[in-house]
């Protein structure tokens, strides 16, 4: 069952929790430990670009180093100082259909990969947080990749019930939320043999998908229960030495 279909346990707890005053100590805290139970791994690592705080950002830019990417798609913006600004990449497109974001394409991705061709080297996907969308989004992307291109995926790994929520709104604010975007994920794990997924345990799970080869998930993927009782596995979950070590060197088309 889902946060929602319990009836929202421990409510007044995450609203504490997630407020802004709670985040802030907990990743104060989690800065000092280098882990936070939440996020995940916040140790310092050395990254091709350098050596930096584990994050979505320190792992695109690690693979747009290694690789030489020349192109890079971000869906889901929201402010491009948090994240966009940051990539190192010679050709940078952003879209969101708010337009308080800025975005260079103003509109759903569906819509942008319906009426535009664009291909690129890396794809990062923290658009619509449903699984549905999500699902979606990477199936798009795996059609935009140039050979020995790469996807990553935001929010892969909710640690809990409540961030694995249905809405983002709670109470008329708005606590950390990854959705249900890791279903969209386990939906391409479950039938793709031909690609390679994982997820590396920093930054609330960042997903990466490419071509390659998996054995498909065998289990369930339809509720949280089924991701907190075989995470691991559902999710192909690696660490970030198991991430460094692993993309190392460039991706080639058949990587796995």
């Amino acid at each position: 069952m889902d946060w929602e279909d319990e009836g929202e346990p421990g409510r007044m707890f995450w609203l504490a929790v997630e407020g802004k005053a709670g985040q802030k100590l907990r990743r104060g805290i989690g800065r000092l430990l280098s882990w936070d139970p939440i996020y995940g791994d916040m140790k310092r690592y050395r990254f091709a670009q350098g050596t930096e705080r584990a994050s979505r950002i320190a792992i695109v830019n690690h693979m747009i180093h290694v690789n030489n990417y020349q192109s890079y798609l971000e869906i889901g913006v929201r402010r491009k100082s948090a994240m966009f600004e940051e990539i190192h990449c010679n050709k940078r497109i952003s879209v969101d259909p708010d337009l308080k974001a800025d975005a260079d394409y103003p509109m759903p991705s569906d819509e942008y990969f319906a009426r535009y061709d664009h291909r690129f080297d890396i794809v990062f996907i923290d658009g619509n947080h449903t699984g549905d969308q999500v699902k979606r989004d990477i199936e798009h992307a795996l059609g935009r990749l140039n050979p020995g291109g790469v996807i990553l995926v935001h929010d892969m790994n909710p640690p809990t019930r409540f961030h694995g929520r249905t809405t983002y709104e709670v109470a008329g604010t708005f606590p950390s939320w990854n959705g249900t975007s890791w279903k969209g994920y386990a939906a391409h794990r479950r039938t793709r043999s031909d690609l390679t997924m994982r997820v590396v345990h920093t930054d609330w799970g960042v997903g990466i998908v490419h071509p390659g080869s998996q054995e498909p998930y065998p289990g369930p993927c339809d509720s949280y229960d089924d991701l907190a009782r075989d995470r691991n596995a559902l999710l192909n979950l690696i660490s970030v030495p198991d991430f460094l070590r692993l993309y190392a060197e460039p991706l080639t088309h058949e990587a796995q």
